[in-house]
């Protein structure tokens, strides 16, 4: 798939480009563009609230789904012939693709920050992920590499932009409490893929315990599901599941502790 919708008169933008060979790839860029209908995760109780709040859709130059690795031979020594052309952009996203041609993208395209979002420990091992950052620092590419996607930290200006326009990044809520209950809660920064505004959602109206909101949170995180991987990433020392349940836990019991109970 093959999306070219950057308007006219709108060089001043931001712009980015998506290249993926897995879902998570198509769940990243509808939580950017955040069209009305596109996330369904609350089926037919779904209020609305994520739409109107933030729309990358103006900045959005391509998006193509690319062969996945294993349809590519082991070593592929001409990677500008499985990329597609692309004009000049801010931020490339790249998900999944083969090594070779993630090493090759800073010098195949002219961009000024790169993406990659982890959701599989085989995506990108060591030696891959420190060729890759050599290549970016020799082009002047920020290069951001997330182990999962949700661990997403913004390695320059750009990518920070970048995060802050789309509200993605790692996880971060903001909570009200009410006499012991949960009343309310705003997503400030959400996983790549749009989970913590279902997390959000399912935390409205639990009482305002530690246990409970963790068991809350885990419990949404799987049901939104999340794509990352149950293998072990020795990176992280643990699955990138786990990593991303975790930052959601974390986010929200740090939310916990900073709200207060108007009526305590």
């Amino acid at each position: 798939m093959r999306t070219n919708v950057y308007p006219r008169g709108c060089e001043d933008r931001l712009r980015f480009a998506a290249l993926y060979s897995h879902q998570f790839g198509k769940r990243m860029v509808a939580n950017l563009l955040n069209e009305p209908g596109h996330c369904r995760a609350c089926g037919p109780v779904c209020d609305g609230c994520k739409y109107d709040m933030y729309s990358l859709v103006d900045s959005l130059v391509a998006v193509e789904e690319l062969p996945k690795p294993e349809e590519l031979p082991p070593f592929v020594d001409e990677p500008e012939d499985h990329l597609p052309e692309l004009p000049p952009v801010d931020v490339l996203v790249a998900i999944g693709l083969h090594p070779d041609l993630l090493v090759a993208l800073s010098e195949v395209y002219e961009i000024k920050a790169l993406i990659v979002p982890v959701e599989e420990p085989d995506w990108i091992d060591p030696w891959i992920e420190e060729k890759l950052r050599e290549v970016c620092e020799e082009n002047s590419v920020e290069l951001t590499v997330a182990r999962p996607g949700c661990d997403l930290e913004p390695s320059g200006p750009v990518t920070e932009a970048f995060c802050d326009a789309g509200m993605i990044g790692r996880p971060k809520l903001f909570m009200k409490v009410e006499d012991g209950v949960v009343i309310d809660v705003h997503v400030v920064r959400s996983a790549p893929c749009g989970c913590t505004w279902f997390v959000a959602k399912r935390l409205v109206g639990v009482d305002a315990d530690p246990e409970e909101v963790k068991a809350t949170v885990s419990e949404a995180h799987h049901s939104y599901p999340c794509t990352a991987s149950m293998e072990v990433d020795k990176h992280v020392g643990d699955t990138l599941l786990h990593v991303a349940g975790r930052l959601h836990i974390e986010a929200a019991l740090r939310a916990l502790e900073e709200a207060t109970d108007t009526d305590a």
